[in-house]
């Protein structure tokens, strides 16, 4: 019988692929993701998919299960998306994006309550969500699954180490149904060490397309076909001479000129001050080591990101040409076949593939989570979060650069070497002490802006979604059913939440308010402050309770039980639909008696 797989937060499909080519009689039956060019690009790679493109708050499991077809769950991947935890950003724990994990596991629960219990699951996110008080949700992911009875385990994975010529970190979570082995492949390459391979080079991976002349027009190309004399080069390469995607994002003139001062393995320091941005007068010698970087062609690339087809923002510059690399020079890279086809335009294709799962690292940790053989034993497990301290060495640095600048070897590090006409150098410790500006400029953090920026709901009218609060809502003696439905701007979980307060405003006494996921509650209280600043007087009082619970008073009286949770209900005029639900433990209320008691009391 065929396995069955489905994809939450798919992209384009990067885990699929992977796991496919582990599992080729695998059956994807489902896949959601918000962007259209992406589940179009999957829908393509899997046309037999109920592929959704839309908000996972619109889908419930049970929907899923009848209009694909599932009978069971073998594997279920999850990559939700990882700008709220990433460490380019902010660690923001009650960011709006961090919802994507709370809506995979209401998702889980709606699966196993129809019988579809899933053997496998899979989660890859970037290696901020173990640092900071991202912590949390590693946490809280590792006590939600172990309830439902899985063996989780997880590490921060290099996968430059399994031959992918990438250097790129990434968190992988594992959780199965019943015990199995904690542990994860052994690696096949090492950075610098005697007796391993090193790191696959991007000559490796792309030094047949070296000659082969982007074709602007459609993207399509024949290459010189060549012999696939190791693994990686039998996944990607293509069994015919023909490749689509082989066009590039060209830079314009000013670009040009600055990059082709560049040297393989060199970055911006090697661009004379005439023609460097303004911008790189104010930053510190240790910062942006990798910008307009070239790759080179004896080492791993950096990391394939979104935007890799801007030269600006990393090392994204081709080893021999002055552009940056084409869409399928980093899609193979990334690990896919040429065979795998990017729908939609030419910036849409470089996101996917920045944003993707690299399907050859995916096919390695699919292959050896069926085979259980030994591997490499997971370094974070319940009793390593236990201790609350992360092992060491979780992402290590890479200290086998290369570089062909001539400015390099005196310099610290291998991407903080003194700047080309910045004058005389200044020793290596000062350099490591303070860095050095070229301009002495007030210093600017974005990332500062971007915090005071976060969750401000500026944007947002939730005075409006809170009087809105007897649309769709449910309310019976003992439960108020709340259907997860966007409000313009307002996130549904923050719309269910905001409208739930206003249904409970006329709750006699003091509710008590059991909360099985920690988002919940930080939310809670977020949305209460922004809807008292804006000067709601009918709010509940908040007080101190113990860790888990939300206590809220509507007026004085008993203290009363109550659970909010998730779950899948027929909901008016939407249907079956994903809700959030309150159920309360306390005797027969009637809230319409309640609701026009207040409104009475509103009016003297």
């Amino acid at each position: 019988m065929r396995q069955v797989g489905i994809d939450l937060y798919s992209g384009c499909g990067g885990i699929s692929a992977g796991a496919t080519a582990a599992i080729p009689d695998l059956d994807i039956k489902w896949a959601l993701d918000i962007n259209p060019y992406a589940t179009e690009t999957f829908r393509s790679a899997h046309p037999d998919a109920v592929v959704d493109c839309r908000d996972v708050s619109e889908v419930s499991a049970a929907d899923v299960i009848e209009r694909a077809k599932i009978d069971k769950i073998d594997w279920f991947f999850a990559g939700p998306t990882c700008q709220a935890v990433s460490t380019m950003g902010v660690f923001h724990l009650e960011d709006p994006r961090n919802a994507l994990f709370v809506h995979f596991i209401r998702l889980l629960d709606g699966f196993i309550a129809a019988g579809r219990r899933p053997k496998r699951i899979v989660l890859e996110n970037v290696p901020g969500v173990v640092y900071g008080r991202n912590i949390a949700i590693v946490k809280e992911l590792f006590r939600l699954l172990q309830e439902r009875d899985y063996c989780v385990f997880a590490d921060v994975l290099n996968m430059a180490e399994y031959g992918l010529p990438q250097l790129r970190h990434r968190f992988i979570l594992v959780a199965t149904d019943g015990k199995s082995p904690m542990t994860f492949p052994n690696p096949s390459r090492e950075d610098g060490a005697k007796g391993r391979r090193g790191y696959r080079s991007v000559r490796e991976a792309i030094g047949d397309l070296f000659h082969t002349e982007v074709n602007q027009l459609d993207g399509l190309v024949r290459n010189r076909t060549s012999s696939a004399d190791d693994d990686f080069k039998q996944f990607v390469r293509s069994k015919h001479s023909k490749i689509t995607g082989h066009w590039a994002a060209l830079p314009g003139e000013v670009n040009s000129r600055r990059i082709a001062a560049v040297p393989q393995g060199g970055s911006w320091k090697d661009i004379p001050p005439d023609l460097l941005p303004e911008r790189f007068r104010r930053v510190r010698l240790t910062d942006y080591a990798t910008l307009y970087g070239r790759l080179h062609e004896e080492a791993p690339a950096y990391t394939i990101s979104a935007g890799f087809a801007n030269v600006t923002s990393g090392c994204f510059t081709h080893p021999i040409h002055d552009r940056p690399l084409s869409v399928r020079e980093g899609a193979r890279l990334q690990g896919f076949p040429d065979d795998f086809v990017f729908e939609g335009p030419k910036s849409a294709q470089y996101r996917q593939v920045g944003n993707a799962v690299p399907p050859y690292f995916m096919a390695q940790i699919v292959r050896h989570l069926v085979s259980k053989e030994k591997g490499v034993p997971a370094r974070i497990t319940s009793e390593v979060l236990a201790k609350d301290r992360m092992p060491e060495n979780l992402v290590k640095r890479f200290r086998s650069k290369k570089s062909n600048s001539v400015h390099s070897s005196g310099g610290y590090g291998g991407g903080t070497y003194w700047p080309v006409g910045w004058g005389e150098p200044i020793p290596a410790d000062e350099v490591t002490k303070n860095g050095h500006r070229l301009a002495e400029l007030p210093l600017q953090y974005r990332r500062d802006k971007w915090r005071s920026a976060r969750d401000l709901f500026e944007k947002q009218d939730l005075r409006k979604v809170y009087d809105s609060a007897g649309a769709g809502i449910t309310v019976s003696d003992r439960t108020i059913t709340v259907p997860l439905i966007r409000h313009h701007r307002t996130d549904p979980i923050d719309a269910a939440l905001v409208q739930l307060l206003s249904s409970i405003s006329t709750f006699p006494g003091t509710l008590d308010i059991a909360l099985e996921v920690d988002y919940l509650h930080r939310r809670a209280l977020m949305l209460l402050g922004a809807l008292a600043k804006s000067g709601l007087r009918k709010l509940p009082r908040v007080a101190a309770a113990p860790h888990g619970v939300l206590r809220l008073t509507a007026a004085e009286g008993d203290r009363y039980s109550s659970r909010l949770k998730f779950s899948e209900e027929i909901v008016g005029d939407f249907g079956l639909s994903a809700v959030l639900l309150l159920e309360l433990e306390l005797p027969r209320i009637d809230w319409k008696v309640l609701a026009a008691a207040e409104t009475e009391m509103a009016s003297l």
